[in-house]
């Protein structure tokens, strides 16, 4: 899935030394004020605008009121577009951070089902593997533990790649990689309404490694729904190749905040040769 910037987050300074502060997971006020800022609109225009108070937009950005209804969000959209174009992807991040639809806090991760397991190798020979909302690997096929060496032993994505040396050996961008890899992880938390323990512990986690923190803490990229190229190199022959991955809820179940993310890398229409890893 590709990306789109969203805006700079805000940063803490103490005594002029940069203070991003912990990891915290994507809200709907944090991003609702970077966009009015990106287009110089105070408080109270946007309000005047929205039909609101200022009081109001205040709370909201601060985290001290709940989402907006769909009204009131449909207002601030239109001012917000009506300013400066918002794209797509904006748009659908704002509608998913305020979780309209939504009526339940999200549940434990459903369980896999036999046939989302048979799903796995009915990929081969493409890499295919099932996800949480945090990124760690439920099951994935054979391939897919081949394209990730090591990533089967820890578990989570995005460790493995601010752990494992053999990450940066088998990623050729790296750098895009984690980007985009962090990117959908605030898409995913954005998609389920309600921060649980377990968000905050991997937040906080991931958070001891400065690449996550400047990145998290910095232009916020969302997905905007299409597949992403990722260049990668064979762990065993070196050989490089590239593969267009997409994430995507399982069509076989029903959609809940706990169901779990499939993904499956294909060879990229421009270079058929790029096909698999492995035999």
């Amino acid at each position: 899935m590709t990306e789109s910037t969203i805006g700079s987050a805000g940063h803490e300074h103490r005594g002029g030394v940069h203070d991003p502060g912990p990891p915290a997971p994507p809200n709907f006020g944090g991003t609702l004020r970077r966009l009015r800022e990106r287009r110089g609109i105070s408080r109270e225009r946007l309000a005047f605008g929205a039909g609101v108070s200022a009081s109001y937009i205040t709370r909201m950005e601060r985290g001290e009121r709940g989402r907006p209804t769909e009204q009131v969000l449909t207002a601030m959209v239109r001012y917000l577009d009506r300013v400066a174009r918002l794209t797509m992807a904006e748009y659908r991040y704002l509608h998913d951070l305020a979780a309209l639809g939504q009526h339940a806090p999200p549940r434990d991760e459903l369980p896999l089902t036999a046939a989302m397991l048979d799903n796995l190798d009915v990929h081969l020979p493409h890499p295919a593997a099932y996800l949480d909302r945090r990124l760690n690997v439920l099951a994935a096929n054979a391939v897919h533990l081949r394209t990730f060496p090591g990533l089967g032993d820890d578990g989570n994505f995005l460790h493995w790649m601010l752990t494992d040396d053999l990450a940066r050996h088998v990623l050729v961008d790296w750098n895009a990689s984690l980007r985009h890899a962090i990117s959908t992880l605030r898409g995913l938390l954005a998609m389920d309404e309600g921060e649980t323990e377990e968000d905050a512990r991997v937040l906080a986690e991931l958070g001891r490694f400065e690449p996550f923190r400047r990145i998290w803490t910095g232009d916020h990229r969302i997905l905007t729904g299409a597949p992403t190229v990722m260049r990668l190199r064979d762990s065993v022959t070196g050989v490089p190749y590239s593969l267009m991955w997409q994430i995507l809820r399982d069509q076989s179940a029903t959609m809940s905040p706990g169901q779990p993310i499939f993904v499956v890398g294909l060879p990229t229409a421009s270079q058929p040769q790029d096909r698999v890893v492995g035999p």
